[in-house]
């Protein structure tokens, strides 16, 4: 029963740390203001970090595992 016990939780605390893991993906299109065209291989950073993302051919990119929070790209 005890090593029930702890086999528990010890269980529930490995799958509890997952959850408090949080992260996101920040993405987008970028265009140009004047022809409104989609901008290919445009490099979108993530100011202050070493993160980012270059644009596909339509202009989507997609930067992931980013933590909860305000940036400026």
């Amino acid at each position: 029963m005890r090593k029930l016990l702890l086999i528990s939780i010890l269980a529930l605390h490995i799958f509890s740390i997952n959850n408090f893991a949080q992260v996101g993906k920040i993405s987008g299109v970028v265009k140009d203001a004047s022809t409104n065209e989609a901008l290919i291989g445009a490099n979108v950073l993530i100011e202050g970090t070493t993160k980012g993302a270059a644009t596909n051919v339509d202009g989507y990119y997609a930067i992931t595992n980013v933590s909860p929070g305000n940036y400026n790209l």
